[in-house]
């Protein structure tokens, strides 16, 4: 798109230079061709205005919310997160400040590999908001130190509407002084979240439980409440002892008989062999 534009515009250039050579009405017919092209591709192009340190507002309305992913007690919600190319190691928090060593107020803080040094490469209260056109996604910048010693670095926000539960990767410094993490998240999706979390996925994520799963919790929970409550009516009730104490003692005997009848029927089906019951 970049390269478009500026291209477009150079052409708009020359052809105005150079407009002595041409017919007065082409000329004009031309260069408002490309000045309409220019304003079409400046168009095209998404954006997303920040509104505060935690959010912007894309061009078509929709919201991208961080709010939810940033802890509130001053400590990094990613955590010595590192990189393998070069072993240093990343913290990174949105929206609130943290301290970590040497890092203070930092929304994203960088440590030596034996995590002894620390140094503040984003400060919490400079956030940027802006749409990457190459990489397709919302990138948050944050600066920390003067011009001297600038130092930047940027979270690509990768949206994943099935990402409940956010991860995040350090890829290292990118040149002197700028630093990329990407951070993976159904908040990096339009409207995909609000200050109170993801909209779509409250009891989604690596934490959440499965049908299936809350099926065996009531089953144990069935069959521990059978064994304590027939334990006790045996006992206190029925007054048995032993072995006897035991609920539907004589069915639980049965059982590996009647399981051992079963499988010899079933085999003797599988391999066509006529068996019956009075046979077993």
């Amino acid at each position: 798109m970049y390269f478009l534009q500026h291209y477009l515009t150079a052409l708009m250039l020359f052809f105005n230079i150079n407009s002595f050579k041409m017919n007065t009405l082409f000329n004009v017919m031309f260069t408002n061709l490309i000045i309409g092209l220019i304003v079409l591709t400046v168009n095209c192009q998404r954006r997303c205005d920040q509104i505060d340190l935690c959010s912007c507002k894309m061009d078509d309305g929709s919201i991208l919310d961080l709010t939810s992913l940033g802890n509130t007690d001053n400590t990094p919600r990613f955590k010595d997160v590192q990189c393998a190319a070069e072993m240093n190691f990343y913290s990174f928090n949105p929206c609130q400040p943290f301290t970590e060593k040497s890092c203070t107020d930092a929304a994203v803080c960088i440590l030596n590999p034996d995590l002894t040094e620390s140094i503040s490469i984003g400060d919490a209260a400079k956030a940027a908001f802006q749409y990457n056109q190459e990489q397709q996604a919302v990138i948050v910048a944050y600066t920390s130190g003067t011009i001297v010693d600038l130092k930047l670095s940027e979270i690509v926000l990768k949206c994943d509407e099935s990402a409940c539960t956010p991860s995040i990767v350090a890829n290292g410094q990118q040149s002197a002084g700028d630093f990329q993490l990407t951070l993976t998240t159904v908040c990096a999706c339009p409207n995909g979240c609000d200050a109170k979390g993801p909209k779509r996925c409250k009891n989604s994520g690596a934490g959440s439980l499965s049908a299936g799963s809350y099926l065996c919790i009531i089953f144990f929970i069935v069959i521990i409440l059978y064994l304590i409550g027939g334990l006790i009516f045996m006992k206190f009730v029925r007054k048995k002892d032993g072995i006897e104490i035991f609920p539907h003692i004589t069915f639980w005997r049965s059982v590996p008989v009647l399981v051992q009848s079963g499988a010899k029927f079933t085999v003797s089906k599988v391999t066509r062999k006529e068996v019956t019951y009075d046979k077993i």
